[in-house]
């Protein structure tokens, strides 16, 4: 090589080399910082809307939504009648935050939102969320983020996990049966030619929906063809609209249809919980809590209490006790997580640690665990007669 080009030459094709690694390593970590500050500027934005939603501010939430593309997101490529496209966006003045705010469905104590994990590459991301329910029900939503070039952070959509699907798409197919024609009803369904009496009926049963006038549309879904009654569109307004009515017998048989149909969809597993527990089927409840977990992709303390409920009633009380610890490990302040502990520690005769959650129910949650409501549900008998709960029963009076 020095014959080549000579003693100055090669000293000069060194030079060269370092100078080039020297800026490649710098590009490399200009790189590596640019995309830190991007990763940051995505869990910090979240940060700030789950914090300013637990005090009932929704401002920032709305004012990160990024309205346009949302809206071109709602109409896709859906055909949707001019007119209902018309009075949509005539009404967006007065109908937009009410339409985004009733999502997020607000207690009558406000929302507790508990934000599980924010992950990105480049100027796109995605976020977790988990609301918590009365009754110790829980509804998760997943957020599509992303940067514009100042760094600012916009929502763009989001999947409800009680709904099944993606805000864009519920809004934009009840936009299309407003005025559904043939075609815009044959590309809402998975199958291709549709005959003339399917359209039909998928038309009225789609009017039924949109009056919620349940009895009528029982009446055309049960009179269809099964092809047409196991369409994702139909199989999902059935469960939405019993729902929506408050028919929870009808929201169970439409349930327990999504099941048969879709047992393996991670969409549809906080719906079909609701079918799983109380039909006994534990073993796919716990398949379905599962999925949802591996589909969101972060872990989360009210789906190991969960988790920890199905596996006790498997009579894997070992594996229960896992799920429960490790729920209160990951947020100790979860009242789930620590009835799944107490009934995971009295099944397994640790009357010690059973005390001591009674103790966190009773002290942070409110309640009265005495022998006379503890006495109601068998499975703590055992619990009842021994000498660490009755030393601490006593220790109170």
């Amino acid at each position: 090589m020095v014959g080549r080009f000579g003693k100055h030459g090669f000293v000069l094709l060194c030079v060269v080399a370092s100078w080039s690694s020297q800026v490649w390593a710098g590009d490399v970590e200009d790189a590596e910082k640019a995309e830190t500050a991007r990763q940051e500027a995505f869990r910090s934005g979240m940060e700030i809307i789950v914090n300013d939603l637990n005090e009932s501010r929704y401002d920032t939430f709305l004012g990160v939504i990024d309205k346009q593309e949302l809206i071109n997101r709602i109409f896709g490529l859906r055909l949707i009648d001019p007119r209902a496209k018309k009075q949509f966006n005539e009404n967006l003045e007065y109908t937009w935050d009410p339409l985004i705010i009733q999502q997020l469905r607000e207690t009558d104590d406000g929302l507790k939102v508990t934000l599980l994990g924010v992950e990105s590459r480049g100027s796109h991301g995605r976020a977790a969320v988990r609301f918590d329910l009365p009754k110790l029900q829980f509804n998760y939503h997943e957020y599509d983020l992303r940067l514009d070039a100042e760094g600012r952070m916009f929502i763009v959509d989001w999947m409800d996990y009680l709904d099944g699907m993606p805000f864009s798409r519920n809004v934009g197919e009840g936009l299309v049966t407003v005025l559904a024609s043939k075609q815009a009803l044959r590309k809402l369904l998975d199958f291709k030619n549709p005959n003339e009496r399917e359209l039909f009926q998928l038309g009225e049963l789609l009017k039924a929906a949109r009056d919620r006038k349940l009895d009528r549309y029982l009446e055309i879904r049960d009179g269809m063809n099964e092809r047409l009654q196991r369409q994702r569109i139909v199989v999902e307004t059935t469960v939405h609209v019993a729902r929506q009515v408050r028919q929870r017998r009808q929201m169970i048989a439409a349930l327990e249809i999504m099941s048969e149909y879709y047992p393996d969809e991670p969409l549809y597993s906080l719906m079909l919980l609701d079918y799983y527990f109380p039909a006994r089927k534990y073993e796919e409840a716990l398949q379905a809590l599962q999925r949802m977990s591996d589909r969101l992709g972060f872990p989360d303390a009210a789906m190991d209490a969960r988790m920890s409920a199905a596996a006790l009633v498997l009579d894997k009380p070992q594996d229960a006790l896992a799920y429960a610890e490790k729920a209160l490990e990951r947020e100790p302040g979860l009242e789930l997580a620590w009835w799944s502990a107490l009934n995971a520690r009295a099944d397994l005769a640790d009357f010690a640690g059973s005390v001591a959650a009674l103790q966190r129910l009773e002290g942070e949650f409110g309640y009265e665990l005495g022998p006379k409501a503890l006495g109601k549900n068998r499975s703590y008998a055992q619990l009842l007669d021994s000498s660490e709960y009755k030393s601490w029963r006593e220790s109170l009076e």
